[in-house]
């Protein structure tokens, strides 16, 4: 489209002039030569090939509605509890703990402390 809207002046000089990286590759009639200016046409066949389309189209729906349970699987999957790798020794208590987290057991004794005050 946009290379018939040029004038045909115009878009001679436009191509006629060698570009940089084409120099040397290719010989002058290529790059003067006529049959370049004229686009390849092709036919479509554009209402055969929606026809083709257009039924499996309408037969990509689904046929039943979808369980909850497999609905839920789909959510779930490989989605499950990673395991914790980075446990300690609380050194107050000696109860297992995460690390770089406060002990819970040595908290909950604080909390009975503070509430017995």
């Amino acid at each position: 489209m946009a290379l018939r809207s040029l004038p045909s002046a115009i878009f001679s000089q436009m191509i006629s002039r060698p570009l940089p990286f084409a120099a040397g590759r290719w010989p002058r009639y290529v790059l003067n030569s006529p049959a370049r200016l004229v686009p390849a046409a092709f036919p479509l066949n554009i209402p055969g090939l929606l026809s083709g389309i257009w039924d499996s189209v309408l037969r990509a729906v689904p046929k039943k509605k979808t369980s909850h349970m497999k609905k839920r699987h789909r959510q779930m999957a490989g989605k499950g509890l990673k395991d914790l790798k980075s446990l300690n020794t609380c050194p107050g208590c000696g109860q297992m703990k995460r690390a770089h987290f406060l002990c819970p057991h040595c908290v909950e004794n604080i909390k009975k402390q503070w509430k017995q005050t």
